[in-house]
């Protein structure tokens, strides 16, 4: 591949580039950029025919990249948005007349905890910026942020690498909910109870191992599960009318408990208390919008009541 002259270079392509690697389909990138099939293949022709590579090869319906392809939409990708972004905010970033879309990577449990407090925010300081959601696997999450398909992240920590930034937001504590009679009667099971127990867990990971199993497996616990989902706020409806114990955060089975439906009781363990915090990349450390979506994020969290006992 020769060195790029830019006056020479359509730029026009690497944005068709960007929604081809994001559709996997020519005729969906089609449909996103208002373009034809014809004309978005040709546009992956003369890409092709730039950099020497076949990019996207097609297996099925689907358009995988190359590795080369891989390597140049981690670079271009942030690059695209930013100027994206630099355009509707004519350079300059206010909150008050700012029509940026920032896309979260929030749970539904911490859409259920944040995003009425963050939309409050928006109502108030920023009508006309938009928020989209998107729940991702902890596996998901670094090159998400790399490649700016994510501004922020809220979740659990792991180890996203030396490019990923955290700031802890709040704690909270992994317990169990029952339906009103289940056979486990007091605040605490017994280790038997647990052991003979059916469980509804939540994993965002791919491996199938969420939080609590990591926790589980390196105390030498085991226990039944019988559903893996990865939406907790589905659990407390699948316990409700059966013996199904269900895993979830505190906070989130305070508000079911509230409402009498179900009962909260702790596991025989030691400490099921975890952290929560917002990821960001360093390539967004100091931009003013990202500094200014983190601070809503951490208003919001510092509202949230403590943990209880």
């Amino acid at each position: 591949m020769n060195k790029t002259n830019l006056t020479r270079m359509d730029l026009n392509l690497l944005v068709i580039l960007d929604t081809i690697f994001s559709e996997r389909n020519l005729t969906m990138a089609g449909k996103k950029l208002f373009m034809t099939q014809s004309a978005v293949s040709h546009a992956l022709s003369k890409l092709r025919q730039h950099f020497d590579d076949r990019l996207f090869i097609r297996r099925g319906n689907i358009m995988e990249p190359t590795p080369l392809c891989k390597t140049i939409h981690r670079n271009i990708s942030p690059c695209l948005k930013a100027i994206i972004q630099s355009l509707a905010d004519r350079g300059e970033f206010e909150p008050a007349s700012s029509k940026r879309t920032f896309c979260l990577g929030l749970s539904d449990y911490l859409c259920r905890l944040l995003l009425p407090g963050i939309l409050l925010i928006l109502e108030q300081e920023a009508p006309d910026i938009s928020i989209r959601i998107l729940q991702t696997t902890y596996e998901q999450r670094t090159e998400m942020l790399q490649n700016g398909k994510l501004d922020i992240f809220v979740g659990c920590t792991r180890d996203y690498g030396a490019g990923v930034l955290k700031e802890k937001l709040f704690e909270d504590r992994e317990v169990c909910v029952v339906r009103d009679g289940h056979p486990i009667k007091g605040r605490v099971m017994e280790e038997a109870e647990m052991a003979d127990s059916e469980f509804v867990a939540l994993s965002l990971s791919e491996s199938g191992l969420g939080f609590l199993e990591d926790y589980l497996y390196r105390k030498g616990v085991q226990r039944k599960i019988k559903v893996v989902l990865q939406q907790e706020t589905v659990i407390p409806s699948l316990v409700e009318h059966s013996d199904l114990v269900g895993s979830v955060a505190q906070r989130l089975a305070e508000i079911y408990a509230d409402k009498k439906r179900l009962r909260i009781v702790r596991m025989p363990l030691e400490n099921t208390v975890f952290d929560v915090f917002q990821h960001w990349h360093t390539l967004n450390d100091n931009d003013p919008a990202q500094r200014w979506m983190r601070s809503v994020i951490r208003k919001v969290a510092e509202t949230l009541p403590a943990l209880g006992i």
